[in-house]
């Protein structure tokens, strides 16, 4: 999960727990998690026993350092059992990435992840004022990550737009071309280096306008399939010269 701070990253973690509470969601049966507590303190503040007169997310700090949700689902029709580990890092960190590419080869979590969800704020998306800046954070958060070669080979990158249910009003129409027009944008940045797939969600609505957890049940069963095909680095052969050296050509070319 790779965005700068009140982008949604964690709210999007946090609702994915709760679609859970209520039962099963994207035809996946909730199975363990070694993170309870950790949903939980992220979760309170949108319930109504928190007693606040709209739902909220605590902020992840930058003191946090990094941290994972884990959460195991099995599928409601065989029952086959897949564990994820959602990082949660504090969007400071990201900013820097933004600006200092090579910082991102210390990020382990982009070294590991078969998915690198890219978070843009859905907020900013739909304030004309703030739209030219959401989208260059992103391209330039995106850029430098490709830039410092920190990325899996066969990671998917994908462009998870949050807070869509703002996407209202006279301005919609507009604000849906701009959008549509930077995914075209960002997927031919990747130029075929990378997969992109992109996702438009609205993991909470305190007006009550769209159902909250829209989108993600796609977005879920996307971290949940197996990737297209398994990565195996070329060896790289040293010069051969004697016979013995020669057994190895012979071998492959027979």
């Amino acid at each position: 999960m790779v965005g700068e701070r009140n982008g949604g990253k964690t709210t999007l973690v946090a609702q994915l727990y709760e679609q859970f509470l209520r039962g099963p969601f994207a035809q996946m049966l909730f199975t363990q998690s070694w993170s309870l507590q950790g949903f939980e303190r992220k979760s309170f503040q949108s319930r109504a026993e928190f007693g606040a007169a709209h739902p909220d997310t605590p902020r992840t700090s930058a003191q946090d350092g990094l941290g994972f949700f884990h959460i195991a689902v099995s599928d409601e029709s065989n029952l086959e059992r897949t564990d994820l580990l959602i990082s949660e890092r504090a969007g400071e960190v990201y900013r820097e990435v933004r600006d200092r590419p090579e910082r991102a080869t210390a990020l382990v979590e982009l070294r590991k992840a078969g998915v690198v969800a890219l978070i843009l704020d859905g907020d900013r998306v739909a304030k004309p004022r703030m739209r030219a800046g959401v989208f260059a954070s992103v391209r330039n958060i995106a850029r430098a990550l490709l830039d410092s070669g920190g990325l899996h080979p066969q990671a998917t990158i994908q462009l998870v737009t949050t807070k869509v249910d703002l996407f209202t009003g006279e301005g919609a129409a507009a604000t849906l071309e701009a959008l549509t027009e930077f995914e075209a944008n960002l997927g031919a940045l990747l130029n075929n280096r990378f997969e992109l797939t992109t996702f438009r969600i609205a993991a909470r609505d305190p007006s009550g306008n769209v159902a909250a957890g829209s989108g993600m049940d796609e977005l879920l069963r996307s971290w949940i399939a197996p990737p297209s095909s398994a990565y195996l680095e070329e060896p790289v052969l040293p010069k051969l010269v004697s016979e013995f050296d020669l057994f190895l050509t012979r071998g492959r070319n027979e």
